[in-house]
């Protein structure tokens, strides 16, 4: 089953890559091999289709959640925690009435209790045997997939205190081989071994860059503290530096680019970072989607989806993660402050609303002084 699958994906990538040149001709072959694709898919996804569950509130879909046996499902905490009268619906398509259990903040998950669910109980698989490119799918409860997609970055942890970061900016252009550095942090990475500006990053770790994007997300996969080799071009000279990572206090510039690309794309989900360790894949997922259990090639659930951060960025809590956290008991909920599971948004909001407050007692001190001056 695999081998026909990996083929048929094979073929299908290659067919695709035809119908740019020849669309009308290949059309048709195309469209068959995608249909022979999802069969094949159907195939090994019955485990996945059989846990998952929409959530609701209301009449729209909010996420999803999965069953953990026991009338209770797992999903996405801030998708549910303001949300009003939750509720899902059983095979038979009645809906049950769900209640928020408990919550695992670290993590962004909520437990939910639904009375009269009657549900198998999700067997998670270990993701760690997953190399970058393997195929996964995001699987709804009719056994389609919602998206399809590779594992674009293996777990990592998206922890401040463990990312490393270089602590450069970097030039968007694409100018066919290497990067521009359009600017270097002060006391950063970049900084300690010579890095400077205009210098062309040509390759890391050994790897060529050719792009602002594909050296941004090698990047993202370092931690703190490592130490990969850089290539620089200066001025006609290749020069090699093997900066020591640093962690989140040396602030790495954010493409603009990157920015307005994500924000064209749809929305992002309000928590989307700060997982002690998620996978990566460039399947394209909404906010609700959150909570779909995720199949690797052999029908294993290897995780869940989290949040959706980009364009093609979707973060997924990885199954052994899961285990561990549901371990020890869920925290008690407390509706009335639901929304501090999402602190580092909420602290924002009072920060910037405390800022203008600030601002606005600075401008009627001013006024008031140069009223007393004038007297």
């Amino acid at each position: 089953m695999i081998m026909k699958f990996l083929l048929v994906y094979s073929v299908l990538a290659a067919s695709s890559l035809i119908a740019q040149l020849v669309p009308l001709k290949v059309q048709e072959v195309t469209d068959t091999q995608a249909y022979q694709i999802f069969e094949a898919l159907r195939a090994v996804n019955s485990s996945a289709k059989e846990v998952v569950y929409p959530i609701y509130s209301g009449r729209k879909r909010i996420s999803y959640g999965i069953s953990l046996g026991e009338e209770k499902l797992l999903t996405k905490a801030s998708e549910v925690a303001q949300k009003p009268a939750l509720y899902t619906a059983n095979r038979e398509q009645v809906a049950l009435n769900a209640i928020i259990v408990g919550v695992y903040p670290d993590h962004d998950l909520a437990v939910l209790r639904v009375p009269g669910l009657n549900a198998p109980i999700v067997e998670w698989a270990d993701a760690d045997n997953l190399s970058e490119g393997a195929f996964l799918a995001a699987i709804r409860p009719d056994g389609e997939a919602q998206a399809m997609g590779v594992l674009s970055v293996r777990e990592r942890s998206l922890k401040s205190i463990d990312q490393g970061f270089l602590g450069i900016e970097m030039d968007t252009l694409e100018t066919g081989k290497g990067v521009r550095v359009k600017n270097v942090v002060e006391g950063s990475a970049a900084a300690e071994v010579g890095i400077r500006q205009n210098d062309i990053i040509v390759k890391i770790t050994g790897q060529e860059v050719k792009g602002f994007y594909e050296l941004s997300t090698k990047l993202r996969r370092l931690k703190n503290g490592e130490q990969p080799e850089i290539e620089l071009m200066r001025s006609g000279e290749l020069i090699k530096v093997k900066p020591t990572l640093k962690g989140r206090e040396i602030r790495e510039g954010v493409s603009r680019r990157l920015e307005q690309m994500d924000r064209m794309s749809g929305g992002q989900s309000r928590v989307r970072g700060g997982f002690g360790n998620v996978i990566q894949s460039d399947m394209e997922l909404e906010v609700e989607d959150a909570g779909l259990p995720i199949v690797d090639l052999d029908g294993r659930i290897i995780g869940m989806v989290i949040a959706r951060a980009g364009r093609i960025s979707t973060l997924i809590l990885p199954g052994d993660d899961i285990i561990n956290a549901l371990e020890d008991d869920p925290a008690p909920f407390v509706p009335e402050v639901g929304n501090l599971l999402d602190q580092r948004g909420q602290q924002g909001v009072r920060r910037d609303r405390m800022r203008r407050e600030l601002g606005l007692m600075r401008r009627m001190m001013e006024n008031l002084q140069r009223e007393l001056e004038r007297e």
